[in-house]
Formats: C-alpha cells, structure tokens, sequence
C-alpha cells in the first residue's frame, strides 16, 4: 500500500499463553496423529484464536479501540487496515495511493489505539482506513477491520481450517526440537516464500504448464487470479478461455475475466495439482482461498516456508458465505456469472 509499517507484536496477556504445547488434532481422514507433536519447550508467545467464517476467508474475534468485532487476516496487505464506521474514530493521516487487485485507489494513514487478540494486546499501531465495510456481520460480529503483515509477519501463523482455528507462535530456540512443520501432518506438503516487491515474504513460485508464475498467498481472497499476460505465456490465451464461464472479480474496482481450469499446477513439493483460477487484466497474482479451503496450512514467515496438507474433511462447522472480502485492499471478492 505504500506505508512504511513498523513490526507489531501482540504481548499476552498472562503467562499461560507464553508457553503451550502445540498439539495436532486429528481430523478424519487426515494424516495427522492425537499426540504432542511440538513440546512445550520448543514454542513461545502463542495467541489463539477461533476462525470465523467456515469455508470463508479466514476472520477472528478482536477488539478494536474498546469495541468488540471481527478482523480478516490479510497476509499480502502491509498494515493493520480499518473500516470506517459511525461509532469509530480514528484519526486521519497523510493520504497514500492503494494498489489492490483490480487498480489503483487511495487511502489515508491513521492510528489505532489498542488492538486485542485472544490474549494478546498490542497498542498505538500505525494503520491504514479501508473505507466503508457496511452492515454485513460475521458470525454476529460488526467487521472492523484486516490484520496485516505488520502483525501476522512476526508469527508462524497456523490456520488449521478443518478445525476452524488460527494459532499464532514463535519457535523458542531450544535445542532438538522437531521441524514445526508437523503440525500441518507427517507429510506436509512445503514451498518458499519470497520477497514481493514491497520485500514481504508472501510470494510462491508456481508452475503452470512448465512455465514459472509469481502468485501472492493470500485466503483472504476468495478465489485465485492469474494475470491474463501470465496465462497466455502459459499456453491459455483467448481462444483456451472462449468456452470458460465468465468471472467479475471486486477489489474496490471490479474487471471481468474467465474462470479457468489449471490442471498440472506445481507449488513446491506438491505435483500434478488442479487449480481453479481467474484470468483477467490483474494487477498480480493471488493463491486464494480456493486453493487453502480445508487444508491445514503453516505460513511459516520467520523461516520463509509455506506448509500445507492435503484438503480434509470439515469437521462440522457449520459454513459461512465464502464471498466477503472487503475491498480497498489487497484481497478480492470474485464470482462466476451462471453458464446459459
């Protein structure tokens, strides 16, 4: 966006979450085993969380400012954003343009008081205004806002989506300690995180076709976008899109696009996958939600590593609407029109 953020930490609130041991509950189906995986003395500074949204993009229970709400986690946006609202204020910095998915917009800078997670509190954070958000709740909570990079990129940030939980740690450094990429399954799935051009750990490369595409990870966009010049060079231009369903594709502006079948797709580790994707004239690229939804997935940003399992069984949760994506930031809200 932009804003030159500072890191932000959330400081517990009480020793008990300082330490805990990480456990890995099994899901059916899953290659996942009810036992401690990562001891007590091997993670430090964990916050939880309940998700939100079942097959959504991800959000949590926060409190911003005093009030109550929830917050979508925003990997690819830089900053803490907030939306204006009526019964907030928040004051108003300098302006600073916005580069979202579908154009360019602009925004302001502002100050947030006091952002509580679990037990975790973090005061006077830099932030950006998202603009308006409206009336729609998420599991009736009002939405306040997208927790950014400047938070979220201190963390191993574990959003185990089969079991509706997020769990942000840090590794304490003791010695014989087990890869953290357990608590995804005994055979995760793993890829490296790159610097995008704001130098944020968010990219992966994958391959499509045997040719190699930059994509920015990001669940909280509801559906994954490749640029219409990217999926040409990959052998899918105009007439490999004629007999797709059309997608419109809202992040502030909207574009039109094609909803394509990607079959063969590479990301790390993991070979031969299937990826339902929207071709149009993007700004960049975003493995979304699409890709993450029932999967458990470590976004190990620390170390620079991508963990992810195979997609598992939900385990009953009952599903959220998976389209709100809020918009003047770098995540979208795609649809596919009906085929006649």
């Amino acid at each position: 966006m932009g804003l030159s953020s500072r890191a932000v930490v959330l400081v517990p609130a009480a020793l008990l979450v300082v330490f805990w041991a990480v456990r890995a509950r099994a899901a059916e189906g899953a290659d996942r085993a009810d036992v401690e995986v990562v001891p007590e003395r091997c993670v430090a500074h964990v916050i939880t969380a309940p998700l939100l949204t079942g097959d959504g993009s991800p959000a949590i229970p926060v409190r911003i400012n005093g009030m109550a709400g929830a917050a979508f986690l925003g990997m690819t946006q830089e900053s803490l954003g907030v939306f204006e609202r009526a019964d907030m204020h928040y004051p108003v910095g300098k302006a600073l343009p916005v580069q979202t998915v579908t154009g360019e917009g602009r925004s302001y800078t502002t100050m947030v008081d006091d952002l509580v997670i679990g037990l975790g509190t973090a005061h006077h954070i830099n932030g950006v205004m998202l603009g308006p958000f409206g009336e729609q709740k998420i599991a009736g909570r009002s939405v306040l806002g997208v927790l950014g990079y400047d938070i979220l990129g201190n963390y191993n940030v574990l959003l185990d989506f089969p079991n509706q939980t997020l769990t942000l740690f840090k590794e304490s450094g003791a010695p014989g300690c087990p890869p953290v990429s357990l608590l995804v399954g005994a055979r995760p799935y793993a890829a490296a995180l790159m610097p995008d051009v704001r130098g944020m750990d968010v990219m992966v490369q994958v391959t499509i076709n045997a040719v190699p595409i930059g994509m920015e990870v990001e669940p909280g966009s509801n559906a994954s976008i490749i640029r219409a010049a990217d999926a040409a060079d990959a052998g899918v231009g105009p007439p490999e899109l004629a007999n797709d369903p059309r997608s419109r594709t809202d992040a502030g502006t909207a574009i039109v696009g094609h909803r394509h079948r990607f079959d063969q797709l590479v990301l790390g580790t993991l070979h031969g996958a299937v990826l339902q994707a929207d071709v149009a004239k993007a700004a960049y690229n975003i493995l979304g939600m699409d890709f993450f939804r029932n999967r458990t997935v470590l976004f190990a940003f620390p170390s620079r590593m991508l963990y992810f399992s195979d997609p598992q069984a939900p385990t009953g949760t009952e599903m959220a609407h998976s389209g709100l994506s809020p918009a003047q930031s770098r995540m979208a809200d795609a649809t596919v029109e009906e085929q006649p």
